[in-house]
């Protein structure tokens, strides 16, 4: 049983489960507010997979490359029509963002989209399965809110609540062994190694000459600020801050390579060209690329 409402799989396992069918078969996909054409490694792989699907519904409030490939594309509001609650540990408190203006056109939440998709599927008999027991977002929130003792209505007055806490030295952390874990019960329940460890990109162990020509290897998840994951690719000021994709490396993978800060590399992933930052880097805005965890710097 999942251990919560906010829970979520192995991205590239699900990849992989569409093409495969193992460990289970995965034939329909309802993707909102992302575009993993362009942010899952291997991109021929993802859209292989996408096209593969009995059924893709992307919600979005923009056309994506990977709304192009859905069957039925829903306009998704942006965060200027929308309603969220989030807590925030450095506070200890609970925020809430309140709508600017309200949904424009025909464009919804999340909550509506999946409420009716649900209401549509229980009509043709094809779910039983009451997975949206609120009839609104406001009840969600005063879900998620519980007997914490902040309300809807004080989110709503002050855009904030505290709420108490005692700080203590662990007696009751909420794990099995009631202790910060660095060997993780729960994930070795599940037979995963429950220690942080290095395993090597499965080419390299696959084929070892392969590490002779491509001694690198890259690694992307680089977070900057003015991008949220592939969100607000297509916004002009988002891209006047941040207009050329960047690439990380280490000082000293620099200075063998004879690469200067600020200076235009070709990654060969295969194939994309970036502007290089020598101790910081980050990876191309919106254009598909194929990353297969290897790379090779040419400055």
């Amino acid at each position: 049983m999942p251990r919560g409402w906010q829970t979520a799989c192995h991205n590239p396992t699900a990849i992989d489960a569409i093409l495969t069918g193992k460990p289970y078969p995965l034939r329909a996909m309802y993707l909102s507010g992302a575009n993993i054409v362009v942010t899952y490694p291997n991109t021929p792989k993802t859209v292989e997979a996408l096209r593969s699907l009995d059924f893709l519904m992307v919600a979005t409030d923009a056309m994506t490359p990977t709304a192009e490939l859905a069957d039925i594309v829903v306009p998704k509001t942006t965060g200027l029509e929308e309603d969220e609650i989030r807590l925030q540990p450095g506070g200890p408190l609970v925020a809430m963002t309140q709508a600017v203006v309200p949904p424009q056109g025909e464009a919804r939440n999340d909550f509506a989209i999946a409420r009716g998709l649900l209401e549509k599927m229980r009509a043709r008999g094809a779910t039983t399965a009451n997975f949206l027991p609120w009839q609104s977002q406001d009840e969600f929130i005063e879900f998620l809110l519980g007997d914490s003792g902040v309300t809807l209505e004080m989110l709503r007055r002050d855009g904030y609540a505290t709420y108490p806490y005692t700080l203590e030295n662990f007696e009751k952390f909420p794990s099995s062994t009631g202790k910060i874990e660095l060997y993780s019960e729960a994930i070795a329940s599940i037979g995963i190694d429950p220690l942080p460890n290095f395993v090597e990109p499965a080419r390299e162990r696959a084929e070892p000459e392969f590490k002779a020509q491509y001694p690198l290897t890259l690694l992307t998840g680089d977070r900057e600020k003015t991008y949220h994951h592939s969100r607000f690719r297509d916004q002009p000021w988002a891209k006047k801050i941040s207009p050329d994709p960047r690439l990380l490396i280490h000082p000293n993978t620099a200075h063998q390579m004879d690469v200067a800060d600020e200076q235009w590399v070709h990654i060969e992933t295969y194939g994309c060209h970036a502007r290089s930052a020598v101790g910081q880097v980050n990876l191309p805005h919106g254009t598909p690329v194929e990353i297969n965890g290897e790379f090779e710097v040419k400055s």
